[in-house]
């Protein structure tokens, strides 16, 4: 570890926010400094980096450590894209650890600052490791930055449904913090409102609390399968297989023939991000543990449904519908095929030869 860099992060609470580090900063310094990053074992093709960072995502979420370690020995093989590997990592911090431990998302953030990818060089990898490996160790986790996140641009252009009682707070908490950090009022605002990019976004949410208590969810998260060297959870809406299968499962799919049944009925736009989002709901953007207020996910959800003109009762329908295409395997199998058409050399040879006979 670069000697300078690391007094620069000892004192970083201190010459940012005014602040004298606490005993849990300057251990997870100590820690870092003496650190030693287990070997790389994978290595994947550039054009699958949306893939990965996909899985990487997830792979925190679920805490599973050794998958998200062997995960970043594959982006060690693309040491062109550890900039925007940094980014995410950043925008992982606060949305899927954010209040579960507060110091950490922040340490992460101030980590990206301290060591830039470029002077970095090959001490990226072992940055990465460590930081997932404090991630991936936490007991709970949370996605409540991410909710916030997800209700501010519309609260601020008043384009929520109608809200009750127990929602007026928590819309009225995001715009106060908004407000709060675009004109900081301390080092620690002022540094919020810099770095907010970062982390697209959610910084400004750490430290946000809110009049009601915290819960855990104590649900399984569906189990995975690796699919082409990647957990299938990586392939979502984001992702060009995700995509594909999205599409598919809307034009309808032996054995999840209700959801071309519910998309019939309910006619909408972009039926596939619709189901995309649902989809994110049950399987990848689950977090083992999770740290919840059960209001605001209630205002999320009744936020999704109103966005993509559904009913409340269709759009939780549409959830338990997707839930059970994954509970079965159908996800998977559509994945699967997509893969092959996409990535198997064979499978493709052998589709053109045969499209060539039906010609």
């Amino acid at each position: 570890m670069f000697s300078s860099q690391f007094q620069e992060l000892l004192s970083y609470p201190q010459n940012k926010w005014n602040e004298a580090a606490s005993n849990r900063w300057m251990s997870l310094c100590t820690d870092l400094r003496d650190y030693r990053a287990p070997c790389r074992s994978l290595a994947i093709n550039k054009e699958r980096k949306w893939e990965l960072v996909s899985a990487f995502q997830k792979s925190i979420r679920r805490g599973d450590k050794q998958v998200a370690l062997r995960l970043i020995s594959a982006m060690d093989s693309m040491p062109e894209e550890y900039g925007y590997f940094w980014r995410r990592l950043c925008v992982i911090a606060c949305e899927d650890v954010g209040p579960a431990d507060d110091l950490l998302a922040s340490f992460v953030v101030a980590c990206a600052t301290v060591f830039p990818p470029k002077k970095t060089s090959n001490k990226n990898y072992d940055l990465l490791c460590f930081l997932a490996e404090q991630m991936c160790d936490l007991s709970v986790r949370s996605r409540i930055y991410c909710s916030y996140g997800v209700i501010e641009p519309v609260a601020i252009r008043s384009e929520l449904p109608d809200l009750s009682v127990q929602d007026r707070p928590i819309v009225a908490a995001i715009i106060q913090r908004k407000a709060a950090v675009q004109a900081p009022e301390n080092p620690w605002r002022e540094w919020q409102r810099k770095n907010d990019w970062r982390a697209e976004g959610l910084l400004k949410f750490v430290g946000l609390t809110l009049p009601m208590e915290m819960t855990r969810v104590q649900a399984p998260v569906p189990p995975l399968q690796m699919l082409f060297d990647l957990p299938c959870y990586c392939y979502d809406m984001h992702t060009r297989v995700g995509l594909a299968m999205l599409k598919r499962l809307v034009r309808g799919v032996e054995g999840a023939e209700g959801i071309k049944e519910l998309f019939q009925q309910n006619r909408i736009k972009s039926a596939h991000k619709a189901l995309g989002e649902a989809l994110f709901f049950v399987e990848g953007g689950r977090i083992q543990s999770e740290l919840i207020y059960e209001p605001l996910c209630w205002l999320e959800q009744r936020l999704f449904a109103y966005q993509f003109g559904l009913p409340l009762n269709s759009w939780s329908e549409l959830r338990v519908l997707v839930g059970k295409a994954v509970q079965e395997g159908l996800v998977d199998r559509v994945r699967e095929e997509v893969l092959h058409q996409f990535y198997d050399p064979d499978f493709c040879n052998q589709l053109h030869e045969q499209r060539a006979l039906d010609l």
